[in-house]
């Protein structure tokens, strides 16, 4: 009896771990990540985003 409690009560936590979990593998893979708030920055932990921002600073540093 206790473990069908058990089991019931943990459902929910179970589920937003899953939804938190997918949202953050979306932010992940996208270019820019927005808060809350409203305030977008660059995620850098993108691998494209990170390449072409190099490639920027590289050619900015050239033009010096």
């Amino acid at each position: 009896m206790t473990h069908i409690f058990k089991n019931i009560f943990t459902v929910p936590g179970r589920l937003m771990q899953s939804i938190i979990h997918q949202e953050i593998e979306q932010s992940n893979s996208s270019k820019i990540i927005t808060d809350a708030n409203g305030n977008a920055v660059l995620n850098m932990e993108n691998e494209q985003v990170r390449e072409s921002m190099q490639a920027r600073m590289r050619e900015l540093a050239a033009k010096r």
